[in-house]
């Protein structure tokens, strides 16, 4: 029966991908000095799948290089050969080789095949317990001896484009010798540490293994026919006994089948599986189907305010369960969109490895709350940010190990990244314990800039000027940081989720950011307000408190606006009013009523003439429907079916 397996390509690459930020993530916590068992057998199991589901689909350059790390691991499984940093750092490399070869797969990205080809010669000598320099062009000819194995191979005759395909297949695997053909039959002699089963699922992709037969020579007897093979003459009877192969169909039939359903179930190798893959434009429309639910139920809930509650007790009754029932629905679906903050926070590891040796320093990363979970859509937009804070901690922030000793501290500097639950956001922070940031730099600069500097500035308003477009106070710019534009973009990526970044730094002690982001944009808890006939939703997480001011706490300030004093803080009072140019029913303060809301350790008092309710509220873009509307961050749907828009805080506040 002939399988059509491309259906299941996707899911292969998903399977990859997942196994490469584990193969990365076990070999950075692997212990050189004292590595365990079982982290070796878990890498050399990621290797192992790898391969397998490679082979299965017929990527036989991605199963080459797995193939080469499972030789070189199953020595160091075996004790035959110890484990090493520059084992550790070849790894690394090989699964750099392996993402670049997976993306060629799936996006057509270019592959660097001289890269590739350096790798495979680095791993093949390592598995022979030789170390090499980290740059090797090619195997040198002589390396034949120094194969276990000597295989003959004897196949129908083949075309002269089946036998270059063959050739570069099985070249994979050793060292070749040039082919005979007479006129019924090709002969290949092959040096290799691979099994015979191992060289006949090479041969399986060009010719029918039912018609290979393989001969296996013995090690004394391959040293005696080394001259004769390498003019491609050898056809002498083995010192063993001929070794006909069973052909393993079970290779191109029954172990496909049987990986193919563990790809399908979502882990290579499982025999079964408690998740399922949906694709997350699925997931996207669910979610806003439930939405479209949740707008119904509450259109019905206000149809039915005004029956009889004994007349109609069974219809409330139904609408309140309906009510309970959608509720717990939309939750259901919001959380298949929410992953682990571990997807971006296991990248970490490695890059500040890398990049503290490259820079000279010692750094130790400390990682808290990996396991804390946020919408997909968030996460994916997080990456870089955190990407570039982690990078400024490293070059800018942390000093050199003499330099830290000098200033009475310890060589190595600690480097933190956590997150965790704070209300309706997740607060992830990036904290180091390095130098700090400089005010005077950051002042002069700033009025270097021609931007508005005071001298009663607080130092939280004075790292705002971080964020401002080609703002940098670095001496030289590296390909690391420095050229200005980074923190512009870490607030541009943070604003457009929703969120606010702060500072918090002290000068020789270190350096916190702090980013609050919403759990989600597509549900939220709001408070409705009305200002005039319109009504506006503020995020509740947004709101601190409401009430009704008296004169007494009342301050104008000429040319600046209204204050208002709330237990000893003066906040500036926004009148939504005039921002949106409505005609409102309450001009005067003290018979409105002033909502207090925070974003970015900031602070405002919001006027509006009446405060509604509080409800859960679908969010609906704007920028997708129309176009973005200053001060509103996105629109719902009420339940008279009339559409409010969602104050956007931050900005309102900026």
């Amino acid at each position: 029966m002939e399988i059509d397996i491309s259906q299941f390509t996707q899911i292969f690459f998903e399977e990859v991908e997942e196994l490469l930020d584990d193969l990365e993530r076990l070999l950075l916590k692997v212990d050189v000095e004292s590595p365990d068992s079982e982290d070796i057998n878990a890498i050399f199991r990621i290797a192992h799948s790898i391969k397998g589901g490679a082979a299965t689909f017929g990527y036989v350059d991605l199963a080459s290089i797995t193939h080469e790390l499972e030789s070189m691991l199953d020595k160091i499984r075996h004790g035959d050969a110890q484990f090493t940093v520059q084992h550790q750092e070849v790894l690394l490399q090989s699964k750099d080789v392996l993402k670049m070869q997976l993306d060629g797969l799936r996006f057509d990205k270019p592959v660097d095949q001289e890269k590739i080809a350096d790798i495979r010669v680095i791993l093949a000598a390592m598995a022979n317990n030789q170390l090499l320099p980290a740059k090797v062009s090619a195997p040198a000819a002589s390396v034949k001896s120094s194969y276990l194995k000597h295989f003959q191979l004897k196949c129908p005759l083949l075309s002269a484009q089946d036998i270059k395909a063959l050739t570069e297949e099985l070249s994979l695997l050793g060292e070749l010798s040039a082919s005979v053909s007479d006129t019924q039959h090709t002969r290949l002699n092959l040096w290799t540490n691979e099994t015979s089963e191992d060289v006949l699922v090479m041969c399986s992709f060009i010719v029918d293994t039912d018609t290979v037969t393989i001969n296996e020579y013995s090690g004394d007897h391959v040293q005696n026919v080394n001259a004769q093979a390498d003019s491609g003459l050898l056809d002498v009877p083995p010192t063993d006994a001929p070794l006909k192969i069973k052909p393993l169909r079970a290779a191109l039939v029954e172990r496909p089948i049987k990986k193919i359903s563990a790809l399908a179930s979502g882990a290579v190798g499982a025999t079964e599986s408690s998740t399922v893959r949906v694709s997350i434009e699925k997931v996207n429309q669910l979610i806003n189907m439930v939405g479209e639910l949740v707008i119904a139920h509450a259109m019905i809930v206000k149809s039915a305010e005004t029956l009889d509650p004994l007349v109609n007790e069974m219809l409330l009754h139904g609408i309140t369960q309906l009510g309970i029932s959608s509720h717990h629905l939309q939750e259901s679906a919001m959380s298949m969109r929410l992953m682990p903050m571990d997807i971006i926070f296991s990248r970490f590891p490695r890059m500040v490895r890398e990049l503290s040796s490259k820079l000279g320093k010692k750094i130790i990363l400390e990682i808290e709350g990996n396991t804390i979970e946020l919408d997909k859509g968030q996460i994916e937009k997080i990456l870089d940010p955190l990407t570039h804070l982690i990078k400024n901690s490293i070059d800018h922030g942390i000093e050199r190990p003499e330099v830290r000793v000098q200033a009475g501290k310890p060589e190595e500097a600690k480097l933190g990244l956590s997150a965790e639950h704070h209300g309706g956001y997740i607060v992830i922070k990036v904290s180091d314990d390095g130098a700090g940031l400089n005010r005077l730099k950051i002042i002069e600069k700033a009025q270097a800039l021609g931007l508005f500097v005071r001298d009663t500035m607080s130092d939280a308003e004075v790292w705002q000027f971080i964020f401002t477009p080609g703002f940098s106070t670095a001496e030289t710019i590296t390909n690391i940081s420095g050229n200005g534009t980074g923190m512009e973009m870490v607030k541009r990526n943070i604003t457009s989720l929703g969120g606010t970044v702060n500072i918090q730094s002290t000068a020789g002690k270190g350096t916190t950011t702090t980013v609050f982001i919403p759990l989600t944009l597509a549900i939220l808890d709001g408070m409705s307000v009305k200002v005039g006939q319109e009504t506006y939703l503020l995020p509740l997480y947004n709101v601190l408190e409401s009430f009704q001011p008296v004169a007494a706490s009342i301050k104008k300030v000429s040319g600046q606006g209204t204050l208002i004093n709330v237990r000893g803080e003066y906040l500036p009072v926004i009148l939504l009013f005039e921002v949106f140019t409505i005609e409102p029913i309450h001009r005067d303060l003290e018979t409105g009523i002033l909502v207090v809301v925070e974003a970015e350790g900031r602070k405002a008092a919001l006027f509006v003439d009446e405060l509604v309710d509080q409800q859960q509220i679908v969010v609906k873009s704007i920028e997708a429907n129309y176009h973005k509307i200053p001060n509103i961050s996105g629109a719902t749907i009420l339940a008279d079916g009339s559409v409010a828009f969602i104050i956007d805080v931050v900005g309102l506040i900026n």
